[in-house]
Order: C-alpha cells, then sequence, then structure tokens
C-alpha cells in the first residue's frame, strides 16, 4: 500500500469515526437547538427591559470608494497608490417600537420550549436511538 492510499484510508476511517452515532447527532442537533432558543429568550428579555427592538437594515451603498493598498512597480519596487473599489452593502441599526404583551407572550411560549427540551430533549433521543456510545 502506497503512501497516499494509506493516507486516502485514513482520512476515510476518521471522517466515519466522527461522524458520530445517531444519538450523537441527535443530542448535538438537541444541544443547538438549546443554545438557539437560549439566544432568542435573551434578546426578547432585553427587548423587553428597553422597550424597543433593534432591527439591522441594509443601507444602499451605490458607487466607488477609493481604497488604499500597496502594488509593485517595475523592477520590482514597492509603492503605494488609490483605487476605486466597491465597499459593497452597509448595514445600520435602528430603534424599533415594540409591543410589550406580544414580546411578554413570545417570552413565555420560548421559556416554555426551552424547559421542554432541557427536560425532555435528550431523553427522547435515547428512547428514539437507544444510549448513546
Amino acid at each position: 500500500m502506497n503512501r497516499i492510499t494509506l493516507a486516502i484510508t485514513c482520512a476515510a476511517l476518521f471522517g466515519l469515526a466522527s461522524c458520530g452515532t445517531p444519538a450523537e447527532r441527535c443530542e448535538t442537533r438537541v444541544s443547538a437547538e438549546q443554545r438557539n432558543v437560549a439566544r432568542l429568550l435573551q434578546e426578547v428579555e432585553m427587548n423587553i427591559a428597553r422597550g424597543y427592538a433593534w432591527e439591522d437594515t441594509a443601507a444602499n451603498a451605490t458607487g466607488f470608494r477609493f481604497c488604499a493598498g500597496g502594488f509593485r512597480g517595475g523592477h520590482g519596487r514597492l509603492g503605494l497608490g488609490y483605487s476605486s473599489c466597491y465597499g459593497g452593502p452597509d448595514t445600520m441599526r435602528k430603534r424599533v417600537a415594540i409591543d410589550p404583551a406580544a414580546e411578554m407572550r413570545k417570552r413565555d411560549a420560548l421559556q416554555k420550549r426551552l424547559a421542554a427540551l432541557s427536560s425532555q430533549g435528550a431523553a427522547q433521543c435515547a428512547a428514539r436511538y437507544g444510549a448513546a456510545g
């Protein structure tokens, strides 16, 4: 077996070993969902405490900008110069009014979802796929 075949075989075996069992993948999905729900819950609670929410909007960035950069001149010399480059879209944050009652309902629903994921998520994975390992 040559070195390239050995390297490909080792990489394939490592890739298969890192996939995990179905139970481990289920638990990974549940914990990712818990983190996502917890992040959303924290955002909603901060909106309620502030009385408004932040919204990111894309601002139109038309035209070109001047960008400074280096270049190689003739005979390998370094130089400085300006060129036009597209800066891409800009995002702006603005305050948005919230409906406190709707935000509180959203908070309550997220709290229930997080509690359900915390108490039943791993148990459902174990029931569906058996114990990990």
